[in-house]
């Protein structure tokens, strides 16, 4: 679900702006508003924000600091600074937060309608040339890399920290990697084990290589590793 928040501390400019892209045609399924700062960044901790229209003058917080703050714990938000100020000064520093655009108040409805069209072009999916992976594919994929140690590794919080569905996180792993969240998992976990037990210049035990690859109980670990590789890690060990 695509979501647009608008942030402006002067009621009648977020809720105008609000009604009237509701009356538009746009890529976003919801349109969100916050009063404040704070409140915006505590939407931003309980939903995923697509793109965000943000006003620099909030009252509690200068809307270029939260623009950076926004940058760095949600660097796929997509952010258009709305202003009073036409002042080279503040354009300047937007450009260097990376921002999609400045628009100045009053905003005009054509550049209003003209933003949600350049929305709609970022936001388009791009052609995925087969058998290459989408980029939240790709994204799922390092995430996993990641974190494959964490024993509490879940499709519910990658989703989470990607700040996507469980169902579209797993759809768009398995049509472009060809597994499930679970598959692509195990078979992370099992492949660094084995080049944990390749490895002469280490001994750690199944137990202790169990753990290391997110596994809590060694003797469920020795068993997916015997259905993955044929032989159990300490067959495995001797082998090789």
């Amino acid at each position: 679900m695509r979501n647009l928040l608008i942030v402006d501390d002067e009621k009648a400019l977020r809720n105008g702006l609000a009604h009237y892209l509701t009356q538009l045609t746009t890529p976003f399924d919801t349109i969100t508003t916050a009063a404040n700062g704070q409140s915006a960044l505590a939407y931003f901790e309980h939903h995923p924000v697509t793109a965000a229209l943000i006003d620099i003058n909030l009252g509690d917080l200068n809307g270029l600091d939260l623009i950076d703050l926004i940058n760095q714990r949600y660097p796929q938000t997509l952010i258009v600074i709305i202003s009073g100020y036409d002042d080279f000064d503040f354009a300047r520093r937007a450009v260097k937060l990376n921002v999609l655009d400045y628009l100045l108040k009053p905003i005009p409805r054509s550049d209003l309608q003209k933003l949600m069209q350049t929305f709609k072009t970022q936001l388009a999916p791009a052609p995925v040339a087969k058998p290459a992976t989408s980029d939240l594919a790709q994204n799922g994929q390092a995430y996993i890399e990641a974190h494959y140690s964490d024993r509490n590794l879940s499709l519910a919080q990658a989703a989470q920290r990607l700040f996507v569905s469980e169902a579209h996180l797993s759809k768009q792993l398995k049509q472009n990697c060809g597994q499930t969240f679970s598959e692509y998992l195990i078979d992370y976990r099992i492949n660094k084990a084995r080049e944990l037990l390749r490895n002469p210049n280490l001994q750690y035990s199944v137990c202790e290589i169990a753990h290391k690859v997110g596994y809590e109980d060694a003797h469920y670990f020795s068993r997916v590793f015997r259905k993955k590789v044929g032989q159990s890690p300490l067959q495995y060990r001797q082998a090789n």
